[in-house]
């Protein structure tokens, strides 16, 4: 086996002396160019490592790769220990040729399950792998969530000083204080999400961003300013959803003041 169990973080933790057990559950995987190894939504059931080769990562709604993983790379850790874990991404063959080796999930429940020693590393090793990933989850929603909270600041001072837009007063009344609205009352429930001491829901975020939807796809198409803003506050929210399904973000639209154009 060319990669080392102990450079895999999942597996870690694991006695040395014990490390040929893990090692005797990985099977040899072929693929060919093109075929895909995981699919984002799909069931996965077990850990992958290339161990030579190169794959690509991509996500639904994103046109390009997110990431090219070669030699040493590894995916599906968490499958081994949540059978309902599914895909975030699409791993796809870019090379001619792939050599994975493949720990199915099955056969490492047998073996933790005859080897209380090869569970206590195991379970150390995956405890400590959650707890990153979920400190470096919490930093991407607090940093989106607070360039959300910027965007929709600086939308309502854009909109308060909006009789510079050459609208009619009428529209900038009718139009500019339900835009005014809604942004505040996004930057209360964004605020209340921030300061909570628990876990933030997709369901949450959804139902802000979709507020932030509302108020774009408007009849307030006098502001078309304001509404490049918009868009660029939903891709913000849009990134803290990917981050809760543990997607990589997408690259959002440089964040633009109304006196940038």
């Amino acid at each position: 086996m060319a990669i080392h169990i102990q450079d895999i973080e999942i597996f870690a933790e694991v006695d040395e002396s014990l490390r040929s057990k893990v090692e005797a559950l990985f099977v040899d995987e072929s693929f060919n160019k093109g075929e895909r190894i995981t699919v984002y939504g799909e069931s996965v059931d077990g850990l992958y490592l290339l161990e030579q080769g190169e794959v690509q990562v991509s996500i639904p709604g994103y046109d390009g790769v997110l990431a090219t993983l070669t030699d040493g790379a590894s995916f599906g850790e968490l499958s081994l220990f949540n059978p309902e874990d599914v895909a975030s991404a699409t791993v796809t063959v870019s090379s001619d040729t792939a050599e994975l080796l493949f720990c199915p999930r099955d056969a490492l429940n047998l073996a933790l399950q005859v080897d209380a020693k090869l569970a206590a590393g195991f379970y150390r090793g995956s405890t400590i792998l959650i707890s990153d990933r979920l400190k470096n989850t919490n930093q991407k929603i607090s940093d989106e969530i607070a360039k959300s909270i910027q965007m929709a600041r600086d939308l309502i001072d854009d909109i308060s000083s909006a009789g510079e837009l050459g609208t009619t007063q009428a529209q900038f009344e009718n139009a500019g204080s339900a835009i005014v609205t809604s942004m505040t009352n996004i930057v209360k429930h964004l605020l209340v999400l921030k300061e909570k001491n628990r876990p933030i829901s997709q369901e949450e975020i959804t139902a802000i961003a979709d507020q932030a939807k509302d108020v774009y796809y408007s009849d307030f198409a006098v502001f078309e300013k304001v509404n490049k803003q918009l868009k660029t506050l939903g891709q913000h929210l849009d990134n803290v959803n990917r981050v809760l399904s543990n997607q990589e973000l997408v690259a959002v639209d440089e964040d633009m003041s109304l006196d940038d154009f």
